[in-house]
């Protein structure tokens, strides 16, 4: 289901603000991150006041304009064709202009995430451009609350071999935990 963001907006609201606030702790000054459209990275660019000097990668226009008063905080917007559902930018022109970035640090929100089958959205333009923002990036950071594991959506973004950190609320499996920790991910409990 593709639920708008005022609808993903009251989803495990609580979840969401802690698990962006635990993120953004894994931000340091000077670094270049994207944060891609979502609610949780909404949550972790709420939490960016005091990060200081720092360069901002997004296609979510909600996110951008949230960014808008930080002083400190460099906004680039890649074009793109607006997505009304998670108001974001997508399409080959957004794919495009992120290939001209290479970035530190990439937030990822997911709709669903399985330890078999990965990472997905719910829609395909969207998955075909996060594998362009995994590409480019040093560090994958998904951001997803427990509610999301054992889901699986209509496009697949990657497979969780391709993250690097999870960032997740004390729900997540056990099971769950324990396998990706063995496949080297660190799992961050917010």
């Amino acid at each position: 289901m593709d639920f708008t963001i005022s609808d993903k907006n009251k989803q495990n609201l609580v979840q969401k603000k802690r698990i962006g606030k635990a993120a953004a702790s894994l931000i340091e000054p000077g670094d270049t991150i994207i944060l891609d459209s979502g609610t949780t990275t909404m949550e972790i660019a709420k939490n960016l006041g005091t990060v200081g000097e720092l360069t901002v990668i997004t296609n979510a226009m909600n996110i951008a304009n949230q960014l808008a008063e930080h002083v400190k905080v460099n906004v680039i917007i890649p074009g793109g064709s607006l997505r009304k559902n998670s108001l974001s930018l997508i399409g080959p022109t957004a794919e495009e202009s992120f290939k001209n970035y290479f970035c530190d640090k990439l937030f990822l929100a997911v709709d669903g995430f399985s330890v078999t089958h990965g990472l997905s959205t719910p829609n395909v333009e969207e998955a075909h451009l996060n594998r362009v923002m995994i590409a480019i990036s040093k560090q994958v950071i998904v951001v997803a609350d427990s509610t999301k594991f054992h889901k699986r959506s209509f496009a697949f973004i990657a497979g969780t071999n391709d993250i690097d950190v999870l960032v997740t609320d004390e729900g997540i499996p056990e099971e769950d935990q324990k396998k990706l920790e063995t496949a080297g991910i660190k799992v961050v409990i917010a």
